[in-house]
């Protein structure tokens, strides 16, 4: 500060300090949903998402550690309860690591695929298909871009 003053620099604006941003810190994911997060049953139908099938409810329990600045990326940890989904356009793309349990993707062209603990995968935003889930599961997951806000 001493060299802006002598050389008349302290009143020009890019002689001027900035307060230095917080920096950022890394963000622990825990394995599991904590027990004070309230279980949410969403509607049987989402007539342009998806449906629910053979009698089963979308229940759920997430918990959301960290959400990017921009608002169009978070981080969340889930247990579903057993579900059977028809997919008819999910609006967002998740990276989902699978912590407990198990599900069948059938895509709409029949194709199908199942996946269980420790596997990772990706459903893509637009996917159409069955999301066949037979017991509680649980999920660490990237959601982009965030439709569901809650």
């Amino acid at each position: 500060m001493v060299c802006t003053a002598l050389l008349g620099l302290a009143a020009w604006p890019w002689a001027v300090q900035a307060e230095v941003a917080a920096e950022p810190r890394t963000v622990p994911i825990a394995r599991a949903v904590p027990a004070t997060v309230p279980m949410t049953l969403a509607p049987d139908e989402d007539p342009a998402h998806y449906r629910t099938l053979a009698g089963t409810h979308f229940a759920y329990r997430c918990h959301v550690p960290y959400t990017l600045p921009s608002g169009q990326v978070a981080i969340e940890v889930c247990e579903i309860e057993p579900v059977k989904l028809e997919i008819r356009g999910w609006p967002e793309t998740e990276v989902i690591q699978l912590v407990t349990g198990r599900v069948t993707l059938t895509q709409a062209d029949g194709a199908s695929r199942q996946y269980a603990a420790g596997d990772t995968f990706v459903l893509p935003e637009g996917f159409k298909g069955v999301w066949d889930q037979p017991e509680k599961l649980s999920k660490i997951v990237v959601r982009h871009p965030l439709f569901w806000k809650d």
